[in-house]
């Protein structure tokens, strides 16, 4: 199984990467739109649509809205991005003591309109990133934060892991993994700062985003299970070999581009005009 997984993980991690930082902004949004499709069919999946037309109908909506967005309403698009971020907030503290009901066969509209806010504005965040003077840099630092939390979790849970962070979502995730998880990223956000040349101040407040961002990829990560427990399915998908759906992939992904898109232009580029 882990074997499977990293034959799936690897190549996909290097045309993530090569799509980065070697495409113009254009063919990388095209491609979002592409995985914001198919995100959204399995998140009609979880949110209890049946019948296939309606799962693809949704996904083609979803999908157009994020287009629509980018190309006639640009001018309200830090709009949407900012009720994303009070969205996540607002999940990491429903988290806490959320408690999953097997509703499998229940439809939820109220689930269905939640993927207007989460999807649509994951797509906007990264295309408003990538546009960014060194943007490729910063899109793909943002990416592999998310990477490294996870593996963090991953690892440090399974060797150190005790007490469970959030029994009633994700038995296998632990305290531990999460302190794990900050730890790694801490040292990579020191790291990235160095490469960034940033100064001392910028590299603080980067230090800090990072951290927040650890806990908001974890949050994410925790939503999307809490979103399968309910619909009892152990996978959003299974389109990756080894890993599941898109959503199992980009769980953490999901919550940390508005939040660092809205953070870092307030706390990071406007500290010292970083450009």
């Amino acid at each position: 199984m882990l074997l499977q997984r990293i034959l799936t993980a690897v190549p996909l991690a290097l045309a993530v990467i090569w799509l980065i930082l070697y495409q113009p902004t254009t063919v990388l949004f095209y491609v979002l739109l592409f995985a914001a499709f198919i995100s959204s069919y399995e998140w009609a999946r979880l949110s209890g649509v049946q019948a296939m037309v309606w799962k693809l109908l949704f996904a083609l909506l979803v999908s157009g809205v994020s287009w629509l967005i980018i190309e006639y309403l640009s001018h309200h698009l830090y709009l949407l991005l900012l009720l994303a971020c009070a969205w996540w907030f607002a999940v990491v503290y429903f988290l806490k003591g959320a408690q999953p009901q097997a509703k499998a066969a229940e439809f939820s509209a109220v689930k269905l309109a939640i993927a207007f806010i989460v999807i649509p504005s994951t797509i906007i965040a990264m295309y408003v990133v990538h546009g960014m003077d060194r943007g490729a840099e910063w899109l793909l630092f943002s990416l592999i934060l998310v990477w490294i939390a996870d593996s963090g979790a991953y690892f440090s849970g399974k060797k150190f892991g005790k007490k469970k962070l959030a029994p009633n979502i994700s038995p296998g995730k632990t305290r531990e993994g999460l302190w794990g998880a900050l730890l790694m990223t801490a040292i990579y956000a020191v790291l990235a700062g160095f490469y960034f040349d940033l100064s001392d101040r910028q590299l603080l407040l980067l230090l800090g985003l990072s951290l927040l961002l650890t806990i908001f990829s974890v949050a994410g990560d925790l939503y999307i299970s809490f979103l399968k427990r309910e619909a009892e399915v152990k996978d959003s998908g299974n389109i990756l070999p080894g890993h599941g759906g898109i959503l199992d992939r980009v769980d953490g992904v999901l919550p940390v581009m508005p939040v660092f898109v809205m953070l870092f232009d307030g706390l990071i580029i406007s500290v010292e005009g970083l450009h």
